[in-house]
């Protein structure tokens, strides 16, 4: 059995996969099936759960490199986190940006300046739709979920290198229970509508960090031998597809489930199971070079489907929406962003600020042999 670098997890790459190509599946057919096929449209309603799982993902993959990086250095660099991260996750963003700004200002599409500059500076998920003046923003919405992202980026790196391993278990554990009960609590009584008007709930920083926090906290308990020893004795394959299972049964059937904390915890628990079992059948699909392929895209994807899926850009450019040439031309964009934007400012943030783990200075170079063990990224230490 083959045993990838440290630092990588290429059943992630799957998972993010599935992630995209539900945001895809969603955003997609929105467009085409409104007004036309309802109970269809129904069926493809895939894109909160796909960002949901997205949360679960990065939770559980930034935390599991805070560790790695505590127990091999014994300390957590945040200058290099940051400078890692920014390279990942700026370029590509801002090209995206740069993109629609100009098409805004030959007036082709309608992106406005303050939806613009709320996407530079990350918040997106609180501009209220009574300050887009044009439309409803419908090319730059996306950059919610990156907001959400990069909040989390700026809270919970200091919260673990201040707090130590051990504490922030009891952090993360905290932090999701307390957020849960103000989105219970703010969904009944509106006080952030009160002052705020028309945000879209679900889209909100406080009431979505959870679905990260709960990935953290399986990261932490499964760098614990105990623990890890225990969640594999107790997570046999039925189980497994129970909670697959009992997760497809609540989209089903609670169509609003996807910004609750039951989710976050299925969903921790689905990702973390098969990083931990990559050689079950599930793991080894997530792992097929085809599946990882489109993983390692889904970053590009999600920046520029907004484009190819959101009707409304003028003659003679309108025909980039069409189906199916709007999805040919979404994956055309998404491998142009990773080649020539995406993998350059990677490779730079790796020099500027190494890796604690050679597995991540080029994720292009570790070889994935199917089924290949990863339980040593968790394990180690």
């Amino acid at each position: 059995m083959g045993q990838t670098k440290r630092g990588y997890l290429p059943t992630l790459d799957g998972w993010r996969a599935i992630a995209i190509l539900a945001v895809i599946a969603d955003h997609g057919t929105g467009y085409m099936l409104q007004g036309r096929f309802p109970r269809l449209l129904e069926i493809t309603r895939s894109g909160p759960n796909g960002v949901s799982l997205f949360f679960a993902i990065s939770g559980f993959l930034i935390c599991s490199r805070l560790i790695e990086e505590f127990q091999t250095m014994g300390h957590v660099s945040l200058s290099g986190f940051y400078i890692r991260r920014a390279s990942r996750i700026l370029p590509p963003a801002l090209a995206y940006l740069i993109f629609v700004g100009i098409l805004a200002v030959i007036g082709i599409i309608n992106v406005t300046s303050r939806e613009w500059w709320s996407c530079v500076f990350f918040f997106r998920n609180y501009l209220p739709p009574s300050l887009i003046t044009k439309g409803w923003g419908g090319y730059t919405i996306h950059y919610w979920s990156l907001a959400v992202e990069e909040h989390f980026y700026l809270i919970w790196p200091a919260l673990l290198a201040l707090s130590g391993i051990k504490r922030a278990r009891w952090w993360a554990a905290g932090l999701a229970v307390t957020i849960a009960f103000w989105r219970s609590w703010d969904f009944r009584h509106h006080f952030v509508d009160h002052h705020i008007p028309g945000l879209l709930f679900a889209s909100r920083t406080d009431v979505r960090l959870d679905g990260l926090l709960v990935g953290c906290l399986a990261a932490l308990l499964l760098s614990d031998p105990h623990w890890r020893h225990l969640f594999l004795r107790l997570m046999r394959s039925w189980l497994w597809t129970g909670c697959v299972l009992f997760y497809v049964a609540l989209q089903v059937y609670y169509r609003r489930h996807y910004y609750t904390l039951l989710e976050s915890i299925l969903l921790a628990v689905i990702v973390a199971t098969t990083v931990l079992r990559p050689g079950t059948f599930v793991g080894r699909f997530l792992e097929l070079s085809w599946m990882r392929w489109v993983g390692r895209l889904s970053y590009s994807l999600y920046l520029w489907q907004q484009f190819f899926f959101v009707p409304g850009a003028k003659y003679p450019f309108n025909w980039l929406q069409v189906f199916p040439l709007n999805v040919v031309l979404l994956f055309g964009a998404a491998a142009l962003s990773y080649k020539f934007v995406e993998r350059p400012m990677i490779r730079l943030g790796h020099k500027l600020a190494p890796p604690p783990t050679p597995g991540r200075q080029d994720i292009d170079s570790v070889p994935v042999p199917v089924g290949s063990s990863v339980e040593t990224m968790i394990a180690s230490g």
